[in-house]
């Protein structure tokens, strides 16, 4: 049962829409970490009252049971009603789409084919954009200091793959997680 205040808050939901859609260049999110006014720790509220619709959206957007809210291939992902992740995986099986509420300038993502741990790694240093790499059991990742985390993997299972053709698999904004960059010990 929704209180007043999260009706009305639905209200206003329906009510940011935008004339134009915004804009978001994914090479300056990737060199920033900025994605509009949006910024980890934000609350599901104030991201209603400042930021356009998601997709769809129903009377649960407020409460627990919808944490992730959808803008074309753009997840913002929830936890305690506060933002944790800006995420995508969803060129992975086609392209990256925009939304009707926010238009993508795409870079690289224009050809997915090309995504692999050596290209990506050749576009972030042509565009100056530092970042440190870890290769273990899960895969590759490689952290920019936007606080971009790219996640590679060997999608297709195929023995002795070199690491650096590992395709891209997602992308997203997320706090540092200590534990995943501690060196393991030597056996």
């Amino acid at each position: 049962m929704l209180t007043l205040v999260q009706k009305n808050n639905i209200d206003a939901l329906r009510d940011m829409q935008l004339p134009t859609p915004i804009e978001i260049d994914l090479l300056e999110f990737f060199k920033t970490g900025k994605f509009d006014c949006l910024q980890l720790g934000q609350t599901k509220e104030w991201i209603i009252h400042n930021f356009p619709d998601p997709d769809d959206y129903d009377a649960d957007f407020l409460t627990e049971k919808v944490n992730i809210w959808t803008y074309g291939g753009i997840e913002l992902h929830f936890k305690n009603k506060e933002l944790y992740l800006i995420f995508s995986d969803h060129w992975y099986e086609g392209k990256l789409e925009s939304s009707h509420q926010i238009q993508l300038n795409k870079w690289v993502f224009e050809d997915i084919d090309k995504l692999n741990l050596m290209y990506m790694m050749t576009e972030l240093n042509r565009h100056h954009i530092d970042f440190k790499k870890k290769t273990d059991e899960l895969g590759v990742l490689l952290r920019l200091n936007s606080g971009i985390e790219l996640t590679f993997d060997n999608v297709d299972d195929l023995e002795d793959l070199d690491t650096n053709d590992f395709h891209l698999t997602s992308f997203s904004l997320v706090m540092e997680n200590p534990y995943r960059w501690k060196k393991q010990k030597q056996r």
